[in-house]
């Protein structure tokens, strides 16, 4: 970006027996990187926070609220979407550090009455199958099922007419219903909501003050709302949530990125809360931050763990999540090798993975001299045997149509259900999509929604044709 950024030199500074950087972080160029991609990008309101070791600082940018006027400071909550699995899944883990739970013992066990939409998947589904996205089952439709207590439990009750993309363990899928069925574990076994739960046994005791997942309590904080794009400026996003009842996996929790980084650092501290309060046990941090899965897409990551995905950026190791709701998205990073952990979040959602993004290419690149890996071109490849793939593919809420046409492969999108289904446009989309390597592909256009940076790939089993396509992360059977 062209800042001078005044920090020790990361060669001297970085010792091998001691694993740490000393160095000093530039708050005003962070906060100038920020604010140029905020205006580039047309985002309303923004935050960075960056710890490096012994380093912390944050930088908000831009206003919480057009029509208040109000600027965002350190303090202000933006919902973070689907970062809040790590949050839901480091429950589950103090769950099985209690001793209230196996990880690797099935989810009916612990659950009364649990049903998916196929019997052998309702026998044999662990709460390891759902941590690391391997639990073959549907992503499920974004239905509000109340505001009550119960509504997390009316969520999952849903899966029960549902069927499975795939049997436990058998392929990656991203889902948002296996962490709402963690959620409800959670719930089950402390006896009390996912929201007291996460307040009083995570947030709390981890010391992060600027986290809420109710809106009751999200009101004594300043918080963003959400912003659309408009030819004039921008509208408020006018549904604050998709519902209670996906709150383990994303809809409502709203953090300011300086508390997703102290929550990134208890990953680097080995379980620990900065005042040495014990949240997680050094077993439980190790399997969070154990490949379970390699991922058939490279986009988001390369592999998935007990919560956080993971991904190799210039031979570092790297955890972390990314989130999107209507109102606000997050990404949150944390890299043990160098004791290292960066969050952001922003109001206009449709643009927050480019936002992180251009952060991201500053901090690693320029300040911590990890180099990334080089982004897939967007251009036609040679001709491919598109046979293999040709096909309709389904989950709970929409259809996937590819075709082929002189070598090349295209991949059309429909809500099945446009008001279950969230950000799927009611009409048919359609997109090339371009040949890399292993049956996958990049998209030539960005019309199947979720961070606009995704690829797409085809599962192919023994047989001659693909079982699956996975859409960014999103798997979806096929049926014809």
């Amino acid at each position: 970006m062209g800042h001078t950024i005044r920090l020790l030199s990361l060669k001297s500074s970085y010792g091998a027996s001691q694993g740490r950087l000393s160095m000093t972080i530039d708050t005003t160029a962070l906060t100038s990187v920020a604010e140029t991609t905020a205006a580039e990008l047309g985002i309303v309101g923004a935050q960075v926070a960056l710890a490096i070791d012994g380093e912390f600082v944050e930088c908000p940018v831009g206003i919480e609220n057009v029509t208040t006027g109000r600027a965002v400071t350190a303090d202000t909550l933006f919902q973070i979407g689907s970062t809040t699995k790590v949050f839901t899944a480091a429950l589950v883990m103090q769950l099985a550090d209690a001793g209230m739970l196996d990880i690797d013992k099935p989810v009916a066990q612990f659950l009364p009455g649990f049903r998916l939409g196929d019997e052998d998947a309702t026998a044999t589904v662990t709460p390891r199958h759902l941590m690391s996205m391997t639990s073959g089952i549907d992503n499920g439709p974004y239905i509000d099922t109340g505001r009550g207590d119960d509504a997390v439990r009316a969520l999952v009750q849903l899966l029960a007419h549902i069927p499975v993309i795939a049997q436990p363990g058998e392929i990656f899928g991203y889902n948002n219903a296996s962490a709402d069925i963690s959620g409800l574990l959670v719930e089950t076994l402390t006896g009390t909501t996912w929201d007291a739960a996460l307040r009083d046994r995570l947030l709390a005791p981890a010391g992060l003050q600027h986290s809420a997942s109710l809106p009751e309590e999200q009101i004594y904080h300043p918080i963003a709302v959400g912003h659309t794009p408009t030819e004039g400026g921008f509208d408020h996003v006018k549904q604050w949530t998709v519902g209670r009842g996906h709150g383990p996996a994303g809809s409502i929790l709203a953090c300011s990125a300086g508390d997703l980084v102290r929550f990134g650092q208890l990953f680097l501290r080995g379980g620990l809360a900065a005042d040495g309060t014990r949240v997680l046990s050094e077993h439980s941090v190790a399997e969070m931050q154990t490949r379970q899965v390699d991922l058939p897409t490279q986009g988001m990551a390369d592999g998935w763990c007990v919560g956080p995905y993971t991904k190799n950026w210039g031979g570092k190791q790297i955890f972390g999540h990314f989130g999107f709701s209507p109102c606000g998205s997050s990404t949150l990073l944390w890299v043990p090798e160098l004791h290292t952990a960066v969050a952001v979040t922003v109001n206009v959602a449709i643009r927050g993975a480019h936002f992180a993004d251009r952060v991201f290419d500053y901090v690693f690149a320029e300040l911590l001299g990890v180099q990334r890996p080089t982004r897939p071109a967007k251009r036609p490849g040679s001709a491919i045997d598109t046979e293999p793939y040709v096909g309709t593919y389904e989950t709970a809420d929409r259809r996937y149509g590819v075709t082929a046409k002189d070598g090349a492969l295209f991949v059309s999108l429909m809500a099945k259900d446009p008001e279950g289904s969230l950000g799927v446009a009611s009409e048919p989309v359609t997109t090339e999509l371009y040949p890399l390597d292993d049956h996958r592909f990049i998209l030539a256009d960005d019309v199947l929604g979720g961070d606009p940076l995704w690829d797409a790939a085809f599962i192919v089993g023994d047989g001659q044709k693909a079982t699956h396509f996975v859409g960014g992360v999103f798997a979806a059977r096929r049926v014809a």
